[in-house]
Formats: structure tokens, C-alpha cells, sequence
């Protein structure tokens, strides 16, 4: 008998394992193939998304990028596999599904372990069926590409693939049935977010219904409509547990389902749908099988869309605080006067944090090529109750983007 059974090997189930591994757990992580080790984020998401926009930045080709992408791809899968292996983990691949709480069906063999991790991540909603549309995260497999594509879809992935394609001197046509672009983040960042994207010629049309555009003018119609769980196949009503509505596995913040020796992380939990979110549940559900009893906290956590220039927030927005009547402050500022946006070419930027009671950060906006990398800062400083104060007598090098961040503070004194 194992210890732990991972079911799926995407950033929740790797995570998983390596955790695993610092306890001496006998542990055996299964999926389908070997083409799906790596889950979506390395095969079909955030790395080759990334990759590409990078790659573009460089003045590679399209094709260039997809010869590029398969090589790092079967880097990093050779490497992490050569690790697991070496390290004591068992790697299965094979059709899974629950037999009971304690034992799984590989394939036609039996399997049983005292804990099971749920992991199998998330798949893209069919929004429609039409020759020329497709996933956005099957659109990496393509080697060659067209000029004219119509993106179903404002969030986080329709927003990255409109900057990504134009980046490659694509034309891009953006719609979304909302009123507005990204609607999860703070309505005053999308709207300059917009404006900026726009100058790029990307053309963005909201309150938008795909049905009402001639799908064949395109060469490609991808969809980026949201997500749902990746669970058919596994028999998971055979072991009693729970799901939210969407069919997502419900969890605690201790990734705990109903089932006691049952846990879950990553997308098939529903709650963030984000690698390092996925990752951070899983570090919550080994120790919580150590009996560490570890929470998430999902506050501390930001979120970031990858266009150009990169958005990014964390914490309570500003709608929010008005909407529980918190007392609050707004510091702000655009990066114009500062001479390293010049440096960097970053005159687009804009920051936004918030102070609650006592100065105490909860929350901050970006707008920035370097945004992900910014508003790490803002994760650091919620996560350990930091206040405007912390900043104010901080330095940072210059010329430096992060250095505007306590200069804001200073200047706000």
C-alpha cells in the first residue's frame, strides 16, 4: 500500500510529490500519457504563452518559436521526470478511476493508498463548434499560422493571446459579452489597460455576442471562455464526495473534501485557477496529511495577465473597500516622472495601492511590463502586515522600476 496517490501531474501534482518527497512518503503519481506530464501550464499554458511573448519580444518568428517551444518543453519534462524517478516516486501512466475511497484503477490493475490527492486540473469550456475555432491552448500545436483571428473572450487568456498575436503583427479582434475587459480586476486599470491595447491596434469590442460576427472572415476563431473541471473518466461518485456547483470538487482551506483520507488541489478545486495557487494548495494538502493543519490563504496571493504591458493585483480593490466600508486610503501615481520608466521604456505604467487602518497595505494594481514582477512586492508586504510606514525610509536601487514604489509612499508623506 502507498501512502499517497496523486491523481495528475500539472503544477498541483508535481507540487504534490515534491513536498511529499521531504517526508519520506511512499508516493505514486498517475496520469493518462507522457504527453500530459506537466498538466496544462507546461504543455499548453502559462510556459509557452510566456515563451512566446518573449520570443516575440526578440524578433523571432512564429515558426522559430514553435521549434523553440517543443525543445524546452522536453527539457523541463525530462528533467522533472529523471528527478521524481531517481528520487523514490512512482510515475504511472494509465486511465484512472476510483474503485473506493482507498483504491484507485490503473489501467486493469489495482492500486491502494492511504491518502489520495485529486490534481487533474481543469479543462476549456466548448463555447461553440466551427472549422476555424479552436482552444486557445491548442493554438501552440500549430506550426504555421494566419494573419486574422477573432479571440471569444476578455480574461486573463483571451487578453494575453490579443497582446501575444499582435506582437507577431497579427490583426486581432477582441470580444467579450461583459460591459468590460477583466472584470475581476479594478475597473480604473482595465480602462487604461484598454486604451493601451488599442493604440496596438488590437481592436477589442465589449457587450459583444460571437454570434453576430462572420466567423469565416477569420483565419483562426479561438476561444477563451472560461474553464471547467478535467474529472470524467476517474469514478469519483464511487467514493461519496462532494462538488460545488460547476461539477468542482469542494474543498476546505485545508484542501479537505468530505472524504476523509480524500484531498484536492489546483484547478479541479475551482478556487484560483493559477499554477502558483495551485502549487501553494499543494503544500497545504501534504502537510495537512502530516497533520501540520495548514489553512490557505488566498489573500496574499496576486494574480497577473501576461499582455503588453503586464496587469497585475493583489489584495482588496478599491470597489471592494467601498463595499464593506472600510476606511481606506489611495496612493497612486503614473511612472512619467520618474526616469527609469524611460530607462525601461515602461512611460505606460501606472500603480495603485491601497491603505487600510492604520496604513496597513491591502491591496495594489499595476500597470507595467514588469508588473508580475512588481506586485510581488505587495504579496511580501499583505502577507506580513506591512504598513505605508515600512516603505517610507526604503531606498531602492536606481534606476529601477520597484524603486518608485517607496518613492510613492515618500511622496505621499
Amino acid at each position: 500500500m502507498y501512502d499517497l496517490a496523486i491523481i495528475g501531474s500539472g503544477a498541483a501534482g508535481l507540487a504534490c510529490c515534491r513536498h511529499a518527497l521531504k517526508y519520506g512518503l511512499k508516493t505514486i503519481l498517475f496520469d493518462r500519457n507522457r504527453n500530459s506530464f506537466g498538466g496544462t501550464c507546461l504543455n499548453r499554458g502559462c510556459i509557452p504563452t510566456k515563451f512566446f511573448l518573449n520570443s516575440s519580444k526578440l524578433g523571432s518568428s512564429w515558426q522559430e518559436s514553435f521549434i523553440k517551444k517543443n525543445d524546452i518543453i522536453e527539457k523541463i519534462k525530462k528533467d522533472s521526470l529523471g528527478y521524481f524517478e531517481k528520487s523514490g516516486i512512482k510515475i504511472c501512466f494509465a486511465d484512472i478511476s476510483f474503485v473506493n475511497e482507498h483504491v484507485l484503477l490503473a489501467g486493469k490493475e489495482k492500486v491502494e493508498a492511504k491518502n489520495i490527492i485529486i490534481a487533474t486540473g481543469s479543462k476549456p469550456k466548448t463555447l461553440l463548434t466551427h472549422p476555424k475555432s479552436m482552444f486557445a491552448e491548442d493554438f501552440f500545436s500549430e506550426s504555421v499560422i494566419g494573419e486574422n483571428f477573432l479571440i471569444i473572450g476578455a480574461g486573463y487568456i483571451g487578453i494575453e493571446f490579443s497582446s501575444l498575436l499582435s506582437s507577431f503583427k497579427k490583426r486581432v479582434t477582441l470580444i467579450e459579452k461583459q460591459d468590460e475587459i477583466l472584470p475581476f480586476f479594478d475597473a480604473s486599470i482595465t480602462r487604461r489597460l484598454r486604451i493601451i491595447l488599442e493604440k496596438k491596434g488590437i481592436k477589442i469590442e465589449t457587450s459583444a455576442d460571437f454570434k453576430n460576427y462572420d466567423l469565416n472572415k477569420y483565419d483562426k476563431v479561438i476561444l477563451a471562455v472560461g474553464r471547467e473541471p478535467e474529472i470524467a473518466g476517474l469514478d469519483i461518485e464511487k467514493t461519496g464526495l462532494f462538488f460545488e456547483k460547476g461539477g468542482w470538487i469542494k474543498t476546505n482551506d485545508k484542501c479537505e473534501t468530505n472524504i476523509k483520507n480524500i484531498y484536492a488541489c489546483g484547478d479541479v478545486t475551482g478556487k484560483r485557477l493559477l499554477a502558483y495557487v495551485a502549487e501553494a494548495q499543494a503544500h497545504v494538502c501534504i502537510d495537512n496529511i502530516m497533520g501540520r493543519k495548514e489553512n490557505m490563504d488566498y489573500l496574499s496571493i496576486a494574480d497577473c495577465v501576461f499582455s503588453i504591458p503586464q496587469i497585475a493585483k493583489i489584495g482588496i480593490l478599491e470597489a471592494e473597500a467601498k463595499e464593506k466600508n472600510l476606511k481606506y486610503k489611495i496612493f497612486k501615481t503614473n511612472f512619467l516622472k520618474f526616469s527609469s520608466s524611460y530607462v525601461y521604456d515602461d512611460q505606460n505604467g501606472f500603480i495603485q495601492v491601497i491603505a487600510g487602518e492604520g496604513d496597513k497595505i491591502i491591496g495594489a494594481s499595476i500597470i507595467s511590463n514588469q508588473a508580475a514582477e512588481l506586485i510581488n512586492i505587495f504579496s511580501y508586504a499583505i502577507y506580513n502586515n506591512l504598513t505605508i510606514g515600512s516603505f517610507k525610509k526604503c531606498f531602492f536601487i536606481h534606476p529601477t522600476l520597484s524603486e518608485i514604489i517607496p518613492a510613492l509612499f515618500r511622496d505621499a508623506a
